[in-house]
This record gives structure tokens, sequence and C-alpha cells, in this order.
């Protein structure tokens, strides 16, 4: 009996130190999303590009083409990151004004995607971004 209550504290101790307090699961992620974060607009608009070269398969001409509309992309955001930064709190009715210009951005940016890309490549890369966005926001919260 003592070495049963004696296993038992001492399987119960280790599992108190399996994980320090400290410890986040997306502590790596995180980090990493702070470097890209530090990035320049350009850089960031070529790792996107690239990313789409290698998953739908593009041809230089629509690499460059993307590649300026990535561009333009990410140096509105980061003109809306500073505006946003200069401001502090959003009252409702500014609220209601970003949201639909992010909106009319992103209607204007899906036509000139798919002016640019084929049938089959939009449809994989609009695809792939409903996978991410079920991924991302899909799970249940405990």
């Amino acid at each position: 009996m003592k070495k049963a209550m004696m296993i038992l504290l001492l399987a119960f101790g280790a599992t108190l130190y399996a994980q320090p307090p400290g410890h986040k699961k997306d502590g790596p992620r995180k980090e990493m999303r702070q470097k890209m974060q530090e990035l320049t607009p350009q850089q960031r608009a070529e790792l996107k590009t690239k990313r789409m070269a290698l998953d739908l398969d593009l041809s230089p001409t629509q690499q460059s083409e993307i590649l300026k509309l990535n561009l333009d992309l990410e140096t509105e955001r980061e003109k809306r990151k500073a505006e946003q930064k200069k401001k502090g709190e959003l009252a409702a009715n500014e609220m209601f004004e970003r949201t639909s210009k992010m909106l009319d951005t992103k209607i204007a940016t899906k036509k000139q995607l798919k002016s640019i890309l084929t049938e089959a490549q939009f449809e994989k890369s609009h695809d792939k971004k409903k996978r991410k966005h079920k991924h991302r926001y899909g799970r249940k919260k405990r």
C-alpha cells in the first residue's frame, strides 16, 4: 500500500512539472508573427506573391501583376495601421466607414484576382482561403 501511494505521489508530482507555468503553446508562432509584422510592405508583398506562385503555379506575367496588387494592398494596410495608431479608439460611425472601406477593397481585390488568374487558379485560391478561415475561426472555444 505504501509503495502504491509513493508511486501515485511521484506520478502526480511529475505531472506538475511537465509544463512550466509560463509555458504558452503558440510561443514560437507569436514571435514569428511579430517578426513578420516588422517586415516592409515590399517584403510582405513579395513573400505573399511567392506563396501564391507556389500554390497556384503562376506564370511570370501573373506573378508580376499579383506582386503589384499585393504591394498596393500592403502599402494601404501600412497606412491604415499608422492612421489607427494616431487616432486611438474609433467611434461607431468611424468604425462603420472603416469596415465599409475595407470590404470595398476586398471586393475590388477579388475582381482583380479574377482578371489575373485562370478560373481553376482562382477556385483553388478561394478554396484555400475558405479552409484557412474555417480552421482559424471554426473552432469552438472552451
